[in-house]
């Protein structure tokens, strides 16, 4: 309740009706001089002008009346502060209320100035306050606000503050505030002033701090832009720092998203626009992330530096905003104690530019997307760099010993993935380095979840063409993990590091309720234990695992770099079509290949790592083979799981290129990389696999001549290539499916 209450309060004061500034400084001024004028010439009305008239028996207030009428001078001017036309509207109220008193008390003390002087305000005030607001400070609200209070005055203030003393107890006697009960003096007393105190609290401490802008220097001289919100209702004292790296613009839906997540907790954020982005330094010949493990660590020393931090920071953001992360996270800089990452990977090339073949449209349009002006230079050296440079290599990487490296890591760690996501492997690869070869610090303080997600889709049901059931929403399990994490990491509290670590989404048929399949399971640690189970392809297109297939058979099909195979979803980024999708149109074609099981008669689980095993051979000394796993619904459709590919010549690693001899007597093994799933086939549905050379442009359309990459190609080949299937040796091709074992040890209730 009280977060629904702090949004509410965040989004009045973003939108203007609670300043801070004007509610304490303008507001609560005009109010104590207005009704105090009220207050003092009441008193001096009916107190000391009258006191002979009053006896014992005629007091105007009960001593329990006087403590609410004070009660009640109170709850006007706290809520009165809230609103700047309810201030005017109070203030020239209390004024002309003021004034008949003022009247009186010069009839009363026969000083006929102080009559004039009541009359002259009661006259000129309300004149001067619609000229003002009309003219000088135009306000239409307060010009309503004056125009309501003359209504009021007139309709009510001028009959009760003409009365005399004895009509005034009079009608005091009929409506004594003795008479109500209890309980609505109690809620009169809460109306009156917890609900605007409450408001007024709570706008002071959760409304989003102004920021300071920095540009903060970095080791080579270059300045990086950076935003410093100190938390609400700090005044600057020390505090945890979150601290987030964007190459995105550091005002927009960073800082929106960081100030709800974090200022809230009271914790000082930073932002910062990457090297090269938005509003910091970099030149035109940068590559994006290549210096995050420097600049990261430069700007967690300037905050350490800083008097409002207390020593203590933690990281965060998703997809580029994680991957940055990493990177300074592997220099292992003092302070740093815990990290949020969403959707991103350790391995920039392993994962963002590679996926065993090039990542075309993610990479190219990200790029040309972030980093409009030196698009052209970006491009041409990461091509230089293929295959894998240490320059680039070494930077963007926790896997090997140069640079920032799994060793260095000492936080505590929160890692948030999808299954349909771009970077799903990265995620999980991160949260394995962290948890098995970081420090003693980092070693099982790591929480990892991985949804039924598209990319930094986690509180969504709908993914692609399908929508998921209510439950696989992440909202409420990300945000509670990552708070137990920070809260360790950065106050101290405590944790229970030795139940569920591990959180993941077991998905399959949505269109069939069941306690088999969509839904969230929890374990101790990942990766699971499991064996995997090869599915042969069949001379006549079958999927099998229970025998080898009893006839030889070769697939043959040519594949034309100038017509791909079209993309169709999947682990894409945004701006593509992602998620799960109907892959029947771009299946009825000659250059792929089908094959796929009869009806299940039960479930079939897939929980791991999915690889497709294929011998092949070529008439070209390189070309692709791209892998598909889909679910086909009763209905027909053949919904995307996951797929990958492979350039032939990258297949014994990245830092050599191994060509093929170009003759189709020679055949070779390949092992593609469909990364990680969990799915259960339900029965009644079919495994389908799909073999071809493209999936483009999620992948480069490879020109089959063994030229070295580019983003553009002037020659090809059109490629003849065979898959062999059957039971001689060297033909066996399949595709790999991992099945669970020993759930009992590995697996926990939640």
């Amino acid at each position: 309740m009280i977060n629904w209450i702090i949004m509410i309060f965040y989004q009045l004061y973003t939108l203007g009706y609670l300043n801070l500034e004007q509610i304490f400084i303008t507001n609560l001024l005009l109010l104590v001089i207005f009704r105090g004028i009220y207050v003092v010439s009441y008193y001096f009305n009916y107190y000391k002008n009258s006191h002979e008239e009053q006896t014992e028996r005629t007091k105007l207030f009960t001593k329990n009346e006087k403590i609410y009428f004070s009660i009640k001078q109170v709850s006007i001017v706290l809520s009165g502060m809230i609103f700047y036309p309810i201030t005017i509207y109070i203030c020239f109220y209390s004024l002309l209320v003021s004034s008949n008193f003022i009247r009186q008390i010069g009839d009363n003390l026969r000083l006929k100035p102080v009559n004039i002087f009541g009359r002259i305000i009661n006259i000129f005030a309300p004149l001067i306050g619609i000229i003002w607001f009309l003219f000088i400070e135009v306000d239409l609200y307060s010009i309503a606000a004056v125009g309501i209070s003359i209504l009021t005055f007139l309709h009510y203030g001028f009959k009760t503050s003409s009365l005399s003393l004895s009509k005034l107890i009079e009608k005091y006697d009929k409506r004594r505030v003795n008479k109500f009960p209890k309980a609505a003096k109690i809620a009169l007393m809460f109306l009156l002033i917890a609900f605007p105190s409450t408001i007024l609290s709570l706008s002071a401490v959760y409304a989003p701090p102004e920021k300071k802008t920095y540009m903060i220097e970095m080791r080579d001289g270059v300045k990086l832009a950076t935003d410093v919100y100190l938390a609400p209702g700090s005044f600057g004292a020390p505090r945890p720092v979150v601290l987030i790296r964007t190459p995105y613009g550091k005002s927009g839906w960073a800082d929106d998203l960081a100030l709800q997540l974090y200022s809230t907790q009271d914790y000082h954020v930073v932002i910062q626009d990457l090297r090269g982005t938005y509003d910091s330094e970099g030149g035109t010949n940068f590559l994006l992330f290549t210096k995050s493990y420097l600049d990261g660590v430069d700007t967690i020393n300037w905050i350490l530096d800083r008097s409002w931090c207390n020593g203590k920071i933690a990281s965060a953001g998703p997809s580029a905003l994680c991957l940055n992360q990493y990177y300074y996270a592997g220099m292992a800089p003092d302070g740093l104690v815990a990290q949020q990452l969403w959707y991103g990977t350790p391995e920039m090339f392993d994962h963002a530019i590679y996926q065993g073949s090039f990542h075309k449209s993610s990479v190219e349009t990200w790029i040309e997307s972030t980093a409009p002006e030196n698009y052209e230079y970006q491009i041409n050296t990461l091509f230089n760099y293929l295959p894998k440079n240490d320059t680039l290599y070494n930077s963007t990487s926790l896997s090997i010993e140069i640079g920032p490296h799994y060793s260095n890591i000492s936080v505590y760690g929160i890692h948030v993935g999808g299954w349909y996501d771009h970077f799903l492997q990265g995620t999980i690869e991160g949260y394995i380095g962290y948890d098995d070869l970081g420090t003693e610090t980092a070693k099982g303080h790591q929480k990892l979840i991985m949804g039924p997600w598209t990319h930094v889709n986690h509180m969504s049901i709908k993914q692609g063409e399908l929508k998921y059931p209510k439950n696989s929403n992440g909202f409420d399990l990300t945000l509670n993990w990552e708070q137990e994490v920070f809260d360790a990491a950065l106050l101290g509290k405590s944790i229970n590091w030795d139940g569920a670590r591990v959180a993941y989404y077991l998905m399959g048929d949505v269109d069939t309720l069941s306690d088999e399949w969509n839904y969230w399971r929890y374990a101790y640690d990942y990766p699971l234990e499991y064996v995997e189970d090869k599915w042969y392809f069949t001379s006549t297109g079958g999927l099998i695992n229970s025998t080898l297939p009893s006839i030889n058979k070769n697939f043959t099909y040519l594949f034309d770099p100038r017509d791909p195979v079209p993309n169709l979803g999947g682990q894409n980024q945004p701006f593509d079509l992602y998620g799960p999708m109907d892959q029947r149109t771009v299946e009825d074609r000659s250059d792929v290949l089908i094959f796929e099981t009869s009806e299940l008669i039960e479930a079939v689980e897939v929980v791991g790592r999915i690889w497709g095993n294929l011998f092949v051979t070529s008439n070209c000394t390189d070309t692709d083979f791209t892998v598909k796993l889909t679910d086909v619904y009763p209905d027909g459709r053949s919904m995307l799981i996951t797929d990958g590919s492979l350039t032939v010549r990258s297949r014994n690693g990245y830092t050599t290129e191994d060509f093929m001899s170009g003759s189709q007597k020679d055949v070779y093994e390949l092992f593609v990389d469909c990364w990680t799933s969990a799915y259960v086939f339900a029965p009644g549905h079919k495994i389908r696999v799909a073999i071809s050379s493209s999936n483009y442009p999620r992948y480069a359309a490879n020109p089959n001549t063994g030229a070295p990459l580019a983003n553009n190609y002037l020659k090809y080949n059109i490629a003849n290539n065979t898959l062999l299937t059957g039971l001689a040796p060297g033909s066996q091709s399949c595709i790999i499916l991992p099945r669970l074992v020993n759930m009992s040890a590995t697996h926990v209730s939640y």
